[in-house]
């Protein structure tokens, strides 16, 4: 399966679901959290990948991504990091407002 059919099929689904349901109602400290994330992931996730993949540790079939190279890394594998840090980010801030309306009943 190529990477970015593996985003569209099991990632984005979940940060559209979560988009949809908690960009209607973020106040300013979630947006910042939820742009917060993202950023954090790829700037402490890129130097570790990066390496991992110069030495040799694992590679990427370049058959299975778009070959568009950051680094040593595919645009995919950034994509991942942002993809996945708003799924969760999106579903944290669903699930404290469930959390808190329970906490108020």
């Amino acid at each position: 399966m190529k990477y970015s059919r593996f985003l569209l099929l099991f990632v984005v689904p979940i940060v559209a679901v979560g988009a949809i349901l908690a960009l209607p109602r973020l106040s300013k400290r979630e947006l910042l959290g939820l742009l917060l994330l993202p950023a954090a992931a790829v700037i402490w996730t890129t130097p570790w990948d990066n390496y991992l993949v110069a030495s040799g540790v694992w590679r990427y079939d370049p058959s299975k991504v778009w070959n568009v190279i950051l680094g040593y890394v595919p645009l995919e594998e950034y994509m991942f990091f942002v993809l996945q840090s708003l799924g969760v980010g999106f579903i944290t801030v669903l699930m404290l407002r469930l959390m808190g309306k329970k906490e108020q009943a």
